[in-house]
């Protein structure tokens, strides 16, 4: 789709100069500057979608969704609304703190003569086989990927203590992790596969808060749950994930229940 990715282009240097400038643009005043009608709104919408798959491509802060806001100088709520709150508002919070420098939006322009025949709809699951969506929210968010591993804590305590990086991340105690994955013997408390073998000769298993530290949840291994990679990142951004919550809640009661019948040691 060449015409979106024309208007993208057009727009870029617009969107450039208001951010330097420290000003934002709506969609009717940015459509008005690209020569078309007010209510040409959301087609602009979806050319700044475009141009954040651009920015999220060459792994820079989103600069259209922070610059380009609706009437009421708002982040269109529909961006990134699928995606968990906390992650999402990270997102919001580092693109709206970010001060672009001019190789950023060259960045932003090389990237998106790469999406070129790209619409804003086919370029964020083309960006998705280069790498995990989940993945790249978290470095959109400014976040690394070993902050949301959850390497599980679980004896620990019922007010686990808090750090800080772009909002809050909780401190775990590193106990529960060792206690969890000896719980699981190796295999997913979910799905009951095998996890892949590390080059050590133990199973890979990731260790996931059931309901999070950020919405009270205990850190102990009443909470936590073993479990595959792809059901971790599944759990956090898949459409299923509150079915998936509540069968873990069934799963880890289970688990616990026989291991307090196993002789201690």
């Amino acid at each position: 789709m060449t015409a979106q990715y024309d208007e993208a282009k057009r727009l870029l240097p617009i969107i450039a100069t208001a951010a330097r400038a420290g000003q934002h643009l709506t969609y009717q005043i940015a459509a008005e500057k690209l020569g078309r009608p007010k209510n040409n709104a959301r087609t602009v919408a979806q050319v700044c979608d475009l141009l954040d798959a651009a920015a999220a491509l060459a792994d820079v802060p989103l600069l259209a969704l922070t610059t380009v806001l609706t009437v009421g100088l708002r982040v269109n709520p529909a961006a990134w609304a699928d995606t968990e709150p906390e992650i999402r508002n990270a997102i919001i919070n580092r693109s709206k703190a970010h001060k672009f420098t001019n190789a950023e939006i060259k960045a932003i322009d090389a990237a998106l003569d790469r999406l070129k025949g790209y619409s804003n709809r086919t370029a964020w699951p083309y960006l998705a086989t280069l790498m995990p969506s989940g993945e790249r929210r978290l470095r959109l968010a400014g976040v690394g990927t070993a902050a949301y591993s959850d390497a599980i804590d679980d004896l620990g305590t019922d007010s686990p203590g808090v750090t800080t990086f772009v909002g809050k991340r909780y401190a775990r105690d590193p106990q529960v992790r060792a206690a969890v994955i000896r719980r699981a013997g190796g295999r997913c408390e979910y799905c009951g596969e095998l996890g892949f073998e590390c080059a050590n000769g133990s199973r890979y298993l990731e260790c996931h808060h059931i309901l999070a530290l950020a919405d009270d949840g205990a850190d102990r291994m009443t909470n936590v749950i073993a479990i595959c990679p792809g059901e971790h990142r599944e759990v956090h951004f898949g459409k299923r994930r509150s079915v998936i919550e509540t069968e873990m809640i069934a799963k880890v009661k289970a688990a616990e229940a026989l291991r307090a019948t196993r002789p201690a040691g």
